[in-house]
């Protein structure tokens, strides 16, 4: 019994050398995993809402035009900064896609390296086996629709890296580099994808700076508060509000509906099951989404304590990053089931929506690491949780990223030779073995013509050759079979 109870303290026992020779192992496996996945699964295939990108050269869109990319409007949100970066690297790699997935790659790889240093910066100390939780959750292949069947960085992926960025940037002492740097992110933030979701969290945080600070402290909360507001009011200019969902409701006639959708996306990022049954999609959700809440009510607790209950500078800071955090994850669940809860419960399980649910879940291991005295016994249950999980989740990216690859490369050979846009659609989705393929992912006729024309896309020398042909030299025979 006593070895039983001794268990959850384990790691904490194994001796530093072993400790930094298993995260380096672990790193190296998930980055060649995220890297080897990306580079051969992507291929240079508009698909879906790239086309959105696309169409915009046919409207006389210049490769210089930043700031109207950092402004341009995507369904509900802006594209941002990571548009604006990407936009003459598009135009220099003649609309290379697969270019999209490969820099996303290496955002991904950055914000976990920006995460293991926030570990380190709120919580000193030596490297743990705990450390781990942190590198499967980041570095991880749950990302893969984003990163391989639709790529857009501005969606999900920039975002957590610029939300990871203002984490350690929040660490800064006060000054004119803190200041100015957080306004950067902030306006960053509010115009790149759902980064916005987490602008409320940190008016949140700068609220209470200005409630219970004092001298600098107040007065630099105070600026970046404005800052919150301009960047809002910018955002807000010529904005219109899009669903990009059809049978969307202002309200629906059940609100737990909403929450009934967000569980299930924090399941799906938990377990990485593509069908959970719903025993299991449900309570597993709910304690992570209950995690998320008591993680941001004892922050907020801690933030708001007066007096002898005032939290040192260093645990504040603590709890000031991990409410971002957390108010980030939970705020881009609620404004995702908003517009997507009429699809049903199957919509919540999308990849693309994983990114921005790992800030919350990495608040939640720091928090456990703060208590880990405690709560030992639940990161135990957590890093076991995160380490099986390895293997679904690879499961899934490989299965679904191969399927889209196969549909995208079938469809461009059926295309090439006469350049018939529905003739390649009929033959595609004759030749779907899940028959799911839909004809709108595939754009439309003039701007494949333009792409055509101006040697652009794969039509670009070197354009079509895909490391995924060389594992696959017949895409459509495998299409074929489901």
């Amino acid at each position: 019994m006593s070895a039983w109870r001794s268990l959850p303290a384990m790691p904490e026992r194994v001796p530093a050398r072993w400790v930094h020779a298993i995260l380096l192992l672990l790193g190296a496996l998930l980055v060649a995993r995220l890297i080897g996945l990306t580079w051969l699964m992507s291929v240079n295939v508009p698909f879906s809402d790239q086309w959105a990108v696309l169409r915009s050269l046919e409207d006389g869109f210049q490769w210089s035009d930043v700031l109207t990319a950092f402004r341009w409007q995507h369904g509900p949100h802006r594209q941002g900064l990571s548009f604006a970066f990407m936009l003459p690297a598009y135009h220099f790699s003649h609309w290379s896609v697969r270019l999209d997935s490969l820099v996303m790659v290496a955002e991904q790889l950055l914000a976990g390296l920006l995460v293991l240093r926030l570990r380190r910066q709120l919580l000193p100390g030596p490297w743990s086996l705990w450390d781990a939780i942190l590198l499967l959750v980041f570095w991880g292949v749950c990302t893969f629709e984003t990163m391989t069947v639709a790529p857009n960085a501005s969606h999900s992926i920039f975002p957590l890296l610029l939300l990871v960025s203002l984490a350690n940037v929040w660490l800064w002492p006060l000054g004119l580099a803190r200041l100015a740097a957080l306004s950067v992110l902030i306006l960053g933030l509010t115009f790149t994808g759902f980064g916005i979701t987490a602008i409320p969290a940190v008016v949140v945080v700068l609220l209470l700076q200005v409630w219970r600070g004092e001298g600098a402290g107040r007065w630099h909360a105070a600026v970046l508060l404005a800052a919150c507001a301009v960047s809002l009011g910018l955002f807000l200019r010529d904005y219109h509000f899009v669903v990009a969902a059809d049978g969307f409701e202002a309200m629906r006639p059940n609100p737990l509906d909403y929450l009934h959708f967000m569980v299930a996306m924090f399941s799906h990022f938990t377990l990485m099951l593509h069908r959970a049954p719903r025993w299991l999609l449900y309570p597993v959700g709910a304690l992570v989404v209950g995690a998320l809440v008591v993680g941001a009510l004892r922050s907020l607790k801690a933030l708001t304590a007066s007096g002898a209950q005032a939290q040192a500078p260093a645990d504040r800071r603590l709890f000031e990053v991990c409410l971002i955090l957390i108010g980030c994850s939970l705020a881009f669940a609620l404004l995702t089931a908003y517009g997507r809860v009429q699809l049903g419960v199957a919509a919540a399980t999308a990849s693309r929506y994983t990114a921005l649910m790992m800030p919350g879940v990495a608040a939640v291991v720091l928090l456990l690491m703060r208590f880990r005295q405690r709560m030992a016994p639940v990161l135990l249950i957590v890093l076991l949780l995160f380490t099986v999980r390895v293997v679904p989740e690879t499961r899934q990216a490989w299965l679904q990223s191969r399927y889209y690859a196969l549909m995208k490369l079938c469809w461009l050979e059926h295309y090439r030779p006469a350049r018939d846009f529905d003739a390649a659609n009929e033959r595609v989705k004759a030749l779907d073995g899940f028959k799911t393929f839909q004809e709108v992912w595939m754009g439309e006729p003039g701007t494949w013509q333009m792409l055509a024309e101006q040697g652009s896309g794969p039509f670009a020398a070197g354009g079509a050759e895909a490391p995924f042909l060389k594992v696959y030299p017949r895409p459509c025979e495998v299409l074929q079979a489901p």
